[in-house]
């Protein structure tokens, strides 16, 4: 049995197929809340039926119970990870990676199944990588890291084309762009740079402010959110003038594709032998009317050769993300056995 565990920024979630090729998904939110140990709270996080973990005299509520327990309490809700990140010197922050992945990754009926797993964030060698590998052998499998590049191309582009082509994600904490070639990453960059960045500006840039728990003065990302869903908001180029949204896609644009192309201009000779490829595009920013148009235009002024007849939406991208990454550990396993 193949599985995948996509680690986003807000979710975790995994995938698995069985010997008769039957897919289960599960999910799990990444956000907590904290309540202090008394013998009154346990009681009553008993009574609902609960779980918690115990740390330095706190109770600690993880995943789809936290958001209910801080509204029901009043209390302040955290997410595990900031802007891509997990304090890793943390115990209590390890613990929770620790359960939230037991919680969705049951063990390995077989040992050594593969598991491909993706971690929010622009490195994929980082240290939270080695961790995530670390608990995901704990469970049973050989753990393969994986980009959200290779799992997304596997998953949307279309088999007309050898598997080939763009893959552009503008995620929760980062986004990354990469050319995928007969099912390899040929070229690939990111940058920490998401909606959680582009919502930050947004409160500033309309002074959205909210006070927090313990009583600072916040930028209100909520409302900039919800500012930037708006129905009429359009970011298409064509448009006599820019929204001031548009002006910070465009930013996010030039941190993304500027060293992309600098990448692809020294393999040039390579890219033209390539026929030209469609682009995929997903991720919390790309919702909006004109995206695709302002993208296009982003890759063309960047001199990158692209299919304009196909550059194309894809919905539910963390289901195509994880289904991708189910591929890769399938490949994997599947290579193993050859070669036995």
């Amino acid at each position: 049995m193949s599985s995948s565990l996509f680690i986003g920024s807000t979710c975790l979630r995994t995938l698995q197929n069985d010997s008769y090729h039957k897919l289960t998904r599960r999910s799990i939110e990444t956000a907590y809340t904290v309540m202090e140990d008394t013998r009154e709270n346990r009681l009553l996080l008993q009574k609902i039926g609960v779980p918690f973990l115990y740390s330095e005299d706190t109770l600690i509520i993880p995943g789809e119970n936290a958001a209910s327990m801080a509204r029901f309490s009043n209390l302040p809700l955290f997410s595990l990870f900031s802007k891509g990140e997990l304090v890793l010197n943390d115990p209590v922050n390890r613990q929770l990676l620790s359960t939230l992945i037991q919680s969705v990754l049951p063990k390995a009926k077989v040992p050594g199944e593969y598991c491909s797993f993706i971690t929010p964030g622009s490195d994929p060698a980082s240290t939270l990588n080695k961790l995530v590998a670390q608990l995901i052998t704990l469970q049973g499998f050989t753990p393969l890291a994986t980009t959200i590049t290779l799992a997304a191309g596997l998953a949307t582009l279309p088999a007309s084309s050898h598997f080939s082509g763009y893959i552009v994600y503008l995620g929760h904490s980062h986004s990354e762009i990469g050319l995928v070639h007969q099912s390899r990453v040929v070229v690939r960059h990111s940058a920490p740079y998401g909606s959680e960045w582009m919502d930050e500006q947004l409160a500033h840039a309309f002074k959205f402010f909210t006070t927090n728990s313990e009583g600072q003065t916040v930028p209100d990302s909520a409302k900039a959110k919800t500012k930037r869903l708006s129905p009429e908001i359009n970011l298409s180029p064509y448009l006599t003038n820019h929204s001031l949204l548009a002006n910070w896609y465009e930013s996010l644009f030039d941190s993304l594709l500027d060293n992309f192309a600098t990448q692809m201009a020294t393999m040039q000779k390579y890219i033209e032998t390539m026929e030209t490829l469609p682009v995929i595009y997903m991720g919390e920013l790309s919702y909006l009317d004109g995206f695709g148009e302002l993208l296009a235009q982003n890759l063309s002024s960047r001199k990158i050769r692209f299919d304009t007849r196909q550059v194309t939406l894809v919905q539910e991208e963390h289901f195509a993300i994880a289904r991708g990454a189910l591929v890769v550990a399938a490949m994997e396993e599947e290579t193993l056995r050859r070669a036995a």
